[in-house]
């Protein structure tokens, strides 16, 4: 297995001296290879009652991406990125949003309501291409912050395949607004790094009074 493969070639390695560094990488990726993906209730922030009792209908609305772990190739060099999500009887989808170079990039996924009623915040997505849509992945709200009325104004999102036999996370920080106070982002990092989740690769996402001036998002 490619686990086995790295674990052998790390115990290959004469660890004293100049390989030390490379051994401890060597190890660290070991273990990310052997260690599988987290379940929901290890990592989302369960006692947060309105986690417990999400509400998908209160998902919907516009959320802007203030840092993230973005998708490669796909998202990468992404500024003003923004969300719009919907919400249908049979489920929920996106409207993706943002800008690279002088360009839009504008993409759409199509998912279904979660399907364990114990963790309503439990969802998957499924971004369309055109005429196909890609396998659902996780997409796991493990936390959300509220307003004076109870619609959510933060939330705190995470995915984690395994691809090769390597484990990958990914997260996401997103608010109504363009900002989260600074406080509230080292909270949640260092809730995520308390539940063995790394949050080193979480960067920000630049966003900016400009960047989408017109009503449906789109500069006309």
């Amino acid at each position: 297995s490619s686990a086995g493969r790295v674990r052998a070639t790390a115990m290959s390695l004469p660890c004293g001296g100049a390989w030390r560094r490379l051994c401890v990488a060597a190890a660290a990726l070991v273990a990310s290879a052997v260690a599988g993906c987290p379940g929901y209730a290890d990592v989302a922030n369960l006692t947060n009652a309105d986690l417990a009792g999400f509400r998908l209908s209160s998902f919907a609305g516009t959320w802007y991406e203030i840092q993230s772990h973005n998708l490669p190739i796909i998202t990468t060099g992404c500024r003003c990125t923004r969300y719009d999500v919907g919400v249908t009887a049979g489920g929920w989808g996106t409207r993706f949003l943002c800008r690279r170079g002088d360009n839009v990039v504008e993409l759409h996924s199509d998912n279904r309501n979660a399907s364990d009623p114990t963790y309503p915040g439990k969802l998957t997505e499924s971004w369309r291409f055109r005429s196909f849509h890609l396998p659902a992945t996780d997409y796991w709200v493990l936390d959300v912050r509220t307003d004076g009325r109870g619609g959510y104004r933060h939330a705190l999102v995470y995915s984690c395949t395994r691809v090769l036999g390597f484990k990958q996370e990914w997260l996401y920080i997103f608010a109504r607004e363009t900002s989260v106070p600074a406080a509230d982002l080292a909270a949640w990092k260092g809730y995520l790094r308390a539940k063995g989740v790394d949050a080193s690769k979480l960067a920000p996402v630049p966003q900016g009074d400009g960047c989408w001036p017109s009503a449906d998002g789109l500069v006309m």
